[in-house]
């Protein structure tokens, strides 16, 4: 019965699953193609009503006169007396340096060069008049600049209105038959420029020059996005029209563009939740040449996140990839060669199912963009797994509806089937009885079916059990008495290791301001510090071994000895001859290259000199000095063998009044625990050390202590950890 039902209920919710998951699939494009619609007209919209503004602007009357006017006093500049070597240099070097301030002051960036700032700026004679005269009201004025300054501030007036309200980052006029750039709105690093002449003549501000100036009449022509650079490298797009007077174009409007008013419309101002495109759907703009034309939403969102995922996804070469890095914009950074976007600039409209720039699998609806000259295409999009999810949801609910039909199912059958179990059940008492431990239970079920044998089987199996459980209690008792003696050895290496560590008098003599927070794993430990005095000086170091428990106990000894033997008898001095020698010694005793030794950090102090030197193994000492800390360098190599051949510097430094020193081993940083079960790592180490120094050493001790307890809480301690603390 079980059986027939799961055969006839699976077959019912596959064909319901295929027929509902159809519907939301088609569900899904429809509203993508609905929103590609919709992004289409509006793109297409503004892109037109800028084009009739600019032809309306380019051929009003008052503004043709303006630009007459603007043309005449700019031609006084270009007939005024040529420059001197002595005025030219001096021209230069002041507009230079105004302009070398603004980039500084739009990039932050201190180490720009004079040099790299005005690499773009045009050094004709009009240029550097203009520029030094709109840019520096205090700059001299000469006699030739003082009409073109009035009439630019006429034109500022009527240009700022128009670009503020339709949205143009720059007007730019130019003159057609000789091609200098007579007047900006924003007083950019054009003005006064040749489009003819480097640094202009390979830019897009040419391209628009050279497409408009033999029309005849008010058209527009529209330049692609580049970077541009007098919009500080951004990327830019230019609608072109010619001014025509008397049938003749005189000069050329150029209206700058920028992504943003782009970027509203196609990222519905940043809010596409709130449009159902939830966390993956986004409308983006592709170029001919498959580059995107706005921007990414997954680069607005999380630039850090797509970065990671299209070098893992995607085969981006290392010049794009900085590229993208480095950019404020996706515009012409991200080339989307989907079949999407092919089929868009193929001049197909539709919907599909292909990867993305991310290497994520998309369902998009796709388009041509119908603007004037340029060819781009438009596509909507959302990932997959995103658009299917309510597929998911719906696979989830048959799951669970065909789940409690089948239990249901189930207890029919269970009901049915009591009558035949009950032997079972009974015999399963009796199992229950001996799994607690009860093995005097009376294992009285009979008869000579199949239950019956299984019976008489268990009833075997308990007198064995019973036998077998005598045995362990004698074996656990032996067990119990070599633990004690194994744990009594332990003890007492624990008291040979604490007697190999320094006095405290000792130490004190020439410190008395310190502490020491010393946590094993187990008893024993492969973490220690060491102290001896030399020459009215103070050795210390603290080291950690390679293991922990009884092998890093020996390995401590080992290590202690061969410091001794180093500083006592052999007589060296600097610490880093002393690692020196301990990693020699070492390397003797372990002759087959094992990695053991160990790491640490050695100290010499002169009291009367305050001079304090150190060697340092894969570890660092800490200083704190005026609520200030620092990490000092150190030699990643250990104590013992290495492929690494460099030796162990000894590096030196004066010790100032209240300073904190403190030389730890990695046992604390180390620690997993917190609340998400993580090492503490060093530099939240460092900054509570910092937090803490200003206090006494002794509550200093406490708190590290505290803090260790409450982040590793009952988590099991990984390693030995060691702080040591000294106030000068």
């Amino acid at each position: 019965m079980l059986i027939s039902l799961i055969i006839s209920l699976a077959a019912v919710s596959l064909v319901v699953y295929h027929e509902i998951s159809q519907n939301i699939i088609q569900k899904t494009y429809s509203r993508l193609e609905v929103i590609r619609n919709l992004k289409k007209q509006q793109v297409e919209s503004y892109f037109k009503n800028l084009r009739n503004q600019t032809e309306l602007m380019s051929s009003s009357k008052s503004f043709v006169n303006k630009f007459i006017e603007c043309s005449a006093t700019f031609q006084d500049i270009s007939e005024s007396p040529d420059f001197d070597t002595e005025t030219f240099v001096r021209y230069k070097r002041h507009r230079d340096s105004i302009y070398f301030e603004k980039v500084k002051s739009y990039y932050g960036n201190q180490s720009l060069s004079l040099d790299m700032a005005s690499k773009d700026l045009a050094n004709n004679k009009e240029a550097l008049i203009i520029q030094n005269s709109l840019w520096d009201s205090t700059f001299p004025i000469l006699a030739c600049t003082k009409r073109y300054r009035d009439i630019e501030k006429e034109l500022n007036l009527s240009t700022q209105r128009i670009a503020t309200k339709i949205g143009f980052h720059d007007v730019i006029l130019i003159d057609s038959k000789t091609g200098y750039i007579i007047y900006t709105n924003n007083q950019h690093s054009e003005i006064g420029a040749n489009v003819k002449e480097a640094p202009y003549n390979n830019t897009s501000i040419r391209k628009a020059f050279d497409a408009v100036r033999e029309f005849r009449e008010p058209k527009t022509f529209i330049v692609d996005f580049e970077p541009y650079p007098p919009a500080n490298n951004e990327q830019s797009a230019f609608i072109a029209c010619p001014i025509i007077k008397d049938s003749t174009a005189i000069g050329i409007l150029v209206a700058e563009i920028g992504i943003e008013e782009l970027d509203d419309i196609l990222t519905f101002n940043r809010k596409w939740e709130k449009q159902e495109m939830g966390k993956t759907g986004e409308v983006y703009l592709v170029g001919e040449d498959m580059y995107m034309r706005s921007q990414s939403r997954f680069f607005i969102e999380d630039k850090d996140s797509l970065l990671k995922t299209m070098a893992n996804n995607h085969p981006l070469s290392k010049k794009e990839f900085n590229q993208l890095e480095d950019s404020k914009s996706s515009v012409r950074i991200i080339k989307i060669d989907s079949e999407a976007s092919k089929r868009a600039i193929a001049s197909k409209t539709g919907v599909v199912k292909a990867l993305d720039y991310r290497g994520a699998t998309i369902l998009g609806a796709y388009s041509p963009l119908k603007i004037n000259n340029v060819r781009w295409g438009i596509v909507s999009k959302m990932d997959q797994s995103e658009a299917f999810s309510e597929v998911d949801e719906l696979r989830y609910f048959l799951i669970i509806t065909y789940l409690i039909v089948l239990l249901a199912s189930a207890f029919i059958a269970i009901v049915i089937a009591k009558q035949i179990a009950r032997p079972i059940q009974q015999l399963s008492r009796h199992a229950k009885e001996l799994s607690t431990g009860n093995f005097t239970t009376n294992i009285t079920l009979a008869g000579k079916d199949e239950i019956g044998e299984l019976a008489s089987s268990f009833r075997i199996m308990q007198n064995t059990i019973v036998g077998l459980i005598d045995n362990l209690t004698e074996t656990n008792r032996n067990l119990s008495a070599k633990s004690k003696d194994i744990f009594d050895s332990i003890s007492y290496a624990q008291q040979i290791q604490e007697n190999i560590f320094p006095s405290k008098d000792m130490v004190n003599s020439y410190v008395p301001d310190s502490f020491v927070f010393f946590q094993p794993k187990d008893l024993v430990s492969g973490d220690f510090y060491w102290a001896a005095e030399r020459n009215e000086e103070l050795y210390l170091g603290v080291c950690d071994s390679t293991g922990h428990g009884i092998p890093g106990a020996f390995m401590s000894l080992l290590n202690v000895s061969f410091l001794n033997e180093a500083l006592m008898n052999e007589k060296i001095e600097h610490p880093g001859e002393i690692l020196e020698k301990v990693r020699g010694l070492l390397k003797s005793v372990f002759q087959q290259e094992r990695q053991d030794g160990m790491d640490g950090i050695l100290i010499r102090f002169n009291p009367k000199t305050n001079i304090l030197s150190y060697a340092a193994s894969n570890n660092a000492p800490i200083l704190i000095r005026n609520g200030i800390y620092e990490i000092f360098a150190y030699d990643k190599i250990p104590v013992g063998h290495s492929s690494k051949i460099e030796h162990f510097r000894t590096y030196s430094f004066e010790i100032q009044p209240g300073d904190m020193l403190y030389l730890i081993t990695d046992g604390f940083p180390d620690q997993f625990g917190g609340p998400l079960n993580k090492k503490y790592k060093y530099k939240p180490f460092y900054e509570f050390l910092l937090s803490i120094s200003h206090l006494p050493t002794e509550e200093q001790k406490e708190l590290v202590k505290n803090e260790f307890v409450a982040w590793k809480h009952d988590n099991e301690q990984v390693d030995d950890a060691m702080v040591l603390g000294i106030r000068f």
